[in-house]
């Protein structure tokens, strides 16, 4: 397992990653990595979150061809990626077709009273973006995706996942493959996203 880096060339070398390896993840650094989404802060401190973890050969090709299933159909809809950034194109496509290539799944998941909405979220983004960062920190690669929920009532079938649970999440784990690497990412500049006592 690699060792820990520093927060900050976490978060500005963390990149999506869809190219994995099939070597096993420890069971270590996934124990680290769901600490730290336990730290992440939560609506009204509830901690109303769940994470499964997928390793089971079987049920990471169902989830997977579910995944896929849902690509297919999403895929045409981002064609326009390929004028802007083929190459973000060819990766997600990539994933959509090999997602069961990464060694583990991670669901990240969050109770609700029987709706969702964007403040539901906020309460299980920040533990998924921590998850991100601690995978980055020990070597391994992520990235979250969300095609899967267009067969929410099918994943939960396969995962005994009760009604009161939505998934938020999907989220392949493992090393990155040969010839993958991390950040430094590119982003707009913070002078074009940042306004200061108002818009203008």
């Amino acid at each position: 397992m690699s060792e820990d880096i520093g927060l900050f060339e976490a978060m500005h070398t963390q990149r999506a990653i869809r190219y994995f390896k099939s070597d096993p993840v420890p069971k270590e650094a996934l124990d680290k990595i769901l600490e730290a989404a336990s730290k992440a802060p939560s609506g009204t401190n509830r901690q109303m979150w769940h994470f499964m973890i997928i390793q089971d050969d079987e049920l990471r090709a169902k989830i997977s061809e579910i995944y896929r299933r849902a690509g297919r159909q999403a895929l045409p809809n981002l064609q326009w990626l390929q004028d802007v950034n083929p190459r973000i194109l060819r990766s997600a496509t990539h994933l959509v077709e090999h997602m069961d290539e990464a060694p583990v799944l991670l669901l990240a998941c969050i109770e609700h009273g029987g709706s969702t909405n964007l403040t539901t979220g906020s309460s299980i983004y920040p533990a998924v973006q921590n998850i991100l960062l601690a995978a980055r920190a020990l070597g391994l690669g992520s990235v979250l995706t969300t095609f899967h929920k267009q067969y929410e009532d099918e994943v939960h079938e396969i995962l005994g996942i009760p009604d009161h649970v939505e998934t938020a999440a999907l989220l392949p784990i493992g090393y990155p493959a040969d010839g993958v690497r991390y950040g430094p990412t590119r982003r707009k500049p913070i002078e074009e996203v940042t306004h200061w006592d108002g818009w203008a």
